[in-house]
């Protein structure tokens, strides 16, 4: 699924879920000084305001655009949101559909899911 004008996206890192602070990270490089990062996983949702600067600094050179996944489970449907870091350093989530992301980042978003993770492959609203 390719976005006319849009260069495509290449991942470049799939991090096991539980490696870095219990979050599954993936990093897409979508232009030679851009990355999208997106972070998936219940544990990591409480956490975003320490997680984003780690690894906003590993890539100190890029732009840097961040996304969040929380997987469906018995108490919570799945979403997708993207983040923004305020002044203060808190996170504002902006709610978007999985689809729109995947757009932008090809079939790599959703082949690269959470194995447990049992919403559909759109990822939720």
């Amino acid at each position: 699924m390719a976005v006319e004008g849009v260069q495509p996206a290449r991942l470049i890192r799939d991090e096991d879920p539980w490696s870095f602070r219990r979050a599954h990270v993936r990093v897409w490089r979508t232009a030679s000084d851009r990355v999208v990062v997106v972070i998936s996983g219940r544990a990591a949702e409480d956490d975003l305001e320490t997680v984003l600067p780690l690894l906003r600094g590993e890539y100190p050179d890029d732009s840097v655009d961040f996304f969040f996944h929380r997987p469906m489970d018995w108490a919570a449907p799945a979403y997708y949101a993207e983040l923004t870091t305020n002044g203060d350093g808190t996170v504002t989530r902006t709610h978007l559909a999985g689809d729109t992301l995947a757009a932008r980042l090809g079939p790599d978003l959703y082949a690269t899911e959470d194995p447990d993770d049992p919403s559909p492959g759109w990822g939720g609203a």
